[in-house]
């Protein structure tokens, strides 16, 4: 796919949605409390070893600071820490601050996390801080996914990796895409007391790049030897990307 053709297929950022970053902000403030419990039942579990798989992509090592964008209640961060380890830090950073109030209970008595409020889409650090970088189910949230994925490029080290976890559009048994489009609105409606949320993050996945379109903006991006593949017949997409040394 060329860059022409990808630029049909993202939004125009200028005329994106109005006010969807703050409708999508508001939507992860109302949902914190019951975020985690509904992803462990909505995906049965397995969200656990795609996010390990994910961070394994990273090739990190004791000592390493490592950044998850998106960072939500914090849930990726416990498997970045086993990796980098006491010495190493890894920070996260959220729009919503209600889901990261959760997450700094959770890591409240651990000095090497550190949690930010900010925006993907102009992150707080300067270029070159980190030795990677991941996002994991939320780079479809984001209203510009090229610049999210330039300011990840921006701050990661060269040599370093960048990772992409997120839902993916086509899977290939048609029953997970109806699960995906009728099923788990439904739960997530009835447990969480928000319908509207959980059809948004249905019809987000719908409406979300392919994971050949991704890795092509990885490329774009500046990645190198930038790798692509689906994981739950085909309805998860994994990215990887590498800034040259």
């Amino acid at each position: 796919m060329s860059k022409a053709s990808l630029s049909n297929v993202l939004p125009d950022p200028q005329q994106a949605e109005t006010g969807k970053a703050h409708q999508v902000q508001q939507m992860f403030d109302r949902i914190a409390g019951s975020y985690d419990r509904l992803n462990n039942l909505i995906s049965m579990g397995f969200h656990k070893q795609w996010k390990r798989l994910a961070c394994d992509k990273l090739n990190l090592k004791a000592g390493q600071k490592a950044l998850d964008v998106c960072t939500g209640t914090g849930d990726l961060l416990t498997y970045l820490l086993p990796v980098v380890g006491e010495q190493g830090q890894v920070c996260g950073l959220d729009f919503s601050e209600n889901m990261l109030s959760f997450a700094r209970k959770r890591y409240e008595n651990t000095p090497n996390v550190s949690l930010t409020q900010g925006d993907a889409l102009s992150l707080p650090y300067p270029d070159n801080t980190f030795d990677g970088a991941i996002i994991s189910f939320g780079l479809r949230n984001v209203t510009d996914i090229p610049l999210a994925l330039r300011e990840m490029h921006r701050v990661i080290k060269p040599g370093g990796w960048m990772v992409n976890l997120d839902t993916a559009p086509k899977p290939l048994l048609p029953g997970m895409q109806f699960y995906f489009a009728n099923i788990m609105p439904l739960i997530g409606g009835a447990l969480a007391k928000d319908n509207q949320a959980y059809q948004y993050l249905s019809s987000s996945t719908q409406h979300f790049l392919t994971p050949n379109e991704l890795r092509l903006a990885f490329e774009e991006a500046g990645c190198l030897n930038v790798s692509s593949e689906t994981l739950m017949l085909g309805s998860v997409s994994l990215q990887a990307g590498q800034k040259p040394a």
